[in-house]
């Protein structure tokens, strides 16, 4: 066949003739109905997460005083959404001013681990992987003088079981009042990965800014995927990001029934005396003068027990 007529041909899908149907439009972004695009020209972010709008309790994803001396520019929203290339899933993505999403090759780069004043590496795997000592941050964390941790997980319901633990190291991490031993403030920053960064660390992160910043499941994923394009959450971890929210509706209920008691008992409940059991001594001196008890023992040992029925 010759060149230019292939270059003529049209496609199977376009003639009207062909049996072919087409199942699946194919873009360059994934379908809307999972992730909708997030343009931020009139979207409105949630508010800074301060103590009053904190919904959860006390000591569970966050440690007590954790907002009295908090900035609340830590929280803000990226402005303009990344020009996404291919080559970027390669590399790292700042979601918060202090939050970092990324696979384990980009801790190679310890030129720009330095740059961006990263303090903590925090990986999410597989407890296989770690029994092969592998995509962990360690190595690199010692070279640079700076923290890092591993959360190895068995199966999903152990992510989900461990989520507060890893939310809760992060806001320990960035605790403003948490100081190195000279005394300094320094700025904390903290990249979260896992061997793609487009799995089980990206499910932390949506799981933190579903806490932190009061964002529902699909406006978490909005924006977590405008700034990492390649994340990957249809499968099997989409239905574990459901549960947490579930869990997380649970937890916002019971502590707000939990303030509505506290503030309806301004008025303590009435005491009620409770009967104090009488002793042997309370009794034998509570008995009329002249009472023999012998001869009450005496009087109740002669008397004929009764048949339990008689025959009529």
């Amino acid at each position: 066949m010759h060149p230019s007529s292939l270059n003529s041909e049209a496609p199977m899908s376009g003639n009207a003739g062909s049996r072919y149907i087409p199942t699946h439009q194919y873009t360059q972004r994934l379908a809307s109905l999972s992730y909708p695009d997030v343009h931020y020209n009139g979207y409105t972010p949630p508010e800074p997460i301060r103590a009053g709008s904190y919904r959860y309790a006390e000591g569970e994803f966050v440690s007590a005083g954790f907002f009295e001396h908090l900035d609340p520019m830590l929280f803000d929203l990226p402005k303009l959404e990344i020009d996404w290339t291919y080559s970027l899933r390669r590399e790292a993505q700042r979601i918060l001013p202090f939050l970092y999403l990324g696979p384990w090759s980009c801790l190679s780069n310890k030129q720009w681990l330095r740059d961006e004043g990263l303090t903590l590496l925090l990986g999410v795997r597989d407890e296989r992987l770690a029994r092969l000592r592998l995509v962990s941050g360690h190595k690199a964390a010692a070279d640079l003088g700076i923290e890092s941790e591993s959360f190895d997980v068995s199966s999903h319901q152990d992510l989900i079981a461990r989520l507060p633990h890893a939310i809760r190291r992060i806001n320990d991490h960035i605790n403003p009042s948490i100081y190195p031993a000279s005394g300094n403030h320094i700025p904390r920053k903290v990249l979260i990965f896992c061997e793609t960064g487009n799995g089980l660390s990206a499910l932390v992160v949506v799981a933190y800014l579903m806490v932190m910043l009061n964002m529902e499941l699909g406006g978490a994923l909005n924006l977590l995927h405008s700034q990492r394009f390649c994340i990957d959450m249809e499968d099997d971890l989409r239905p574990l990001l459901v549960s947490f929210e579930e869990i997380l509706a649970a937890k916002r209920d019971v502590e707000s029934a939990r303030m509505a008691s506290h503030q309806n008992s301004t008025l303590a409940a009435p005491t009620m005396a409770l009967a104090k059991k009488r002793s042997f001594s309370d009794r034998v001196e509570d008995e009329p003068p002249g009472y023999d008890r012998m001869d009450m023992e005496d009087t109740s040992a002669d008397r004929k027990p009764l048949a339990p029925f008689q025959d009529c």
